[in-house]
């Protein structure tokens, strides 16, 4: 049975106070939805809307659309901080395993605003290129639950979750143009980082990457190696040149050489996700399982930071105490790749800041700071060279950071572990 026809006049019967709703993020948020909430903001009064919105990507935040709307969020960035500093947004500091649990919990949300592909033949539409949250809520939903779906000509049906139209309670569709957002050149640090990142990955690895210019840079790197799978999160326009390298596994509609949950790009990268033999898309809850992880034989996590401590502690969330970030999937796939046989947990960052030319390999994190204990290090990755702190001793590991550190600290944070160690 077709869902009912929905127009912006019908939001009222649905967003009313007390309302809680799944706002899709990343590559999954509407535009259209978007459009119509901003031209009518009282619609937000009392509604409290929960997503997974990436800083410096997904720019909305429904708090700023009336004084008691209210979210709850994975991460904080520019954009939702107005919110989260007057106590609007609460900050959930959850892995995405276990964000893909508080999502999916039976009765958590009444209305989800869905982005969706036109429905295929068989009265399915794809959950296209953004598959990381959505079906986890999808199932949690309640019988009395709405969905309204934003179903858009112009996305991509992708092999991956979809979702039946009969489970659609009202939808519209109309041809928008998605979130893109192109890879940003890199500059010589990031090169020569990146080279460093492809000495680690040897051909025939599963390598998870997740978006940046660093990230960009890694992949432009292993351009000459042959056989690798990616299984991850995101995947960026970086997927385009690397596939056409030669550098993945052969295509196969039965097991494509990538895996991922999101597509985050330009136009060229959803169409080339279209490709069934090519990407396969899957949820968070199967991308940041422990379990599947720790399948993956010689699964290869590359992620970067924002500090790196000399006990091996990693910060990926906050810069002089100010929330930034989240904790995203850094841990879950730290840990798979410590699981996975074969496996290497990668950390990459420059040295030091760009403005303030301070050191990012640092004594001590601050209090708030650590987001990756010191018990799931794994390499670390400067500039400079790589430290393998796997089971190296506290001493040994505050050793190898300072030899990848920038050489002008490098004395200074000797000095600094010397009175550590003696504390």
């Amino acid at each position: 049975m077709p869902a009912n026809p929905l127009t912006r006049e019908d939001l009222p019967r649905w967003l009313r106070p007390g309302t809680r709703v799944y706002w899709p993020g990343c590559a999954g948020a509407s535009p259209l939805f978007e459009r119509w909430l901003r031209e009518r903001p009282t619609l937000a009064d009392g509604v409290h809307f929960s997503g997974v919105w990436i800083p410096g990507v997904n720019r909305f935040d429904p708090t700023t659309l009336h004084e008691r709307a209210r979210a709850s969020a994975l991460f904080i960035g520019p954009d939702q901080r107005e919110g989260w500093q007057r106590g609007a947004t609460e900050l959930l500091p959850l892995h995405y395993s276990e964000a893909s649990r508080w999502f999916g919990a039976r009765g958590r949300f009444d209305l989800a605003l869905l982005h969706l592909a036109p429905p295929d033949v068989r009265g399915n539409c794809s959950f296209s290129i953004s598959a990381d949250f959505g079906p986890s809520v999808l199932q949690g939903l309640g019988p009395d639950a709405v969905v309204l779906a934003h179903l858009n000509p112009r996305l991509p049906r992708t092999n991956g979750p979809s979702v039946p139209i009969e489970r659609i309670t009202a939808c519209i569709e109309s041809p928008e143009a998605p979130l893109t957002l192109p890879d940003k050149a890199p500059n010589e640090t990031l090169v020569t980082i990146a080279r460093h990142i492809a000495e680690q990955v040897h051909d025939g690895d599963i390598v998870q990457f997740g978006i940046g210019r660093l990230q960009a840079a890694a992949l432009a790197a292993l351009h000459g190696h042959r056989g690798l799978r990616l299984h991850g999160g995101m995947v960026s326009d970086g997927l385009l040149p690397l596939a056409a390298s030669g550098a993945l596994a052969a295509p196969s509609r039965h097991a494509p050489p990538v895996c991922t949950g999101v597509a985050l790009g330009t136009g060229a990268l959803h169409e080339r996700c279209a490709d069934a033999e090519l990407v396969r898309f899957a949820p968070a809850s199967h991308t940041h399982d422990a379990v599947t992880l720790a399948k993956l034989r010689r699964f290869v996590a590359i992620n970067s930071a924002l500090e790196v401590d000399l006990l091996g502690q990693v910060n990926g969330e906050s810069i002089g105490g100010r929330q930034v970030s989240g904790v995203g999937g850094l841990v879950d796939f730290m840990r798979g790749a410590r699981a996975s046989m074969g496996g290497r947990a990668l950390i990459a960052l420059p040295s030091v800041s760009t403005r303030l030319r301070a050191s990012r390999i640092v004594p001590l994190l601050g209090a708030g700071a650590v987001s990756v204990a010191r018990s799931d290090a794994g390499i670390v990755i400067t500039e400079h060279g790589s430290a393998d702190l796997r089971a190296l001793s506290v001493d040994a590991r505050a050793q190898a950071l300072i030899a990848i550190a920038a050489p002008e600290h490098r004395d200074h944070l000797a000095s600094a572990w010397h009175t550590l160690r003696r504390a």
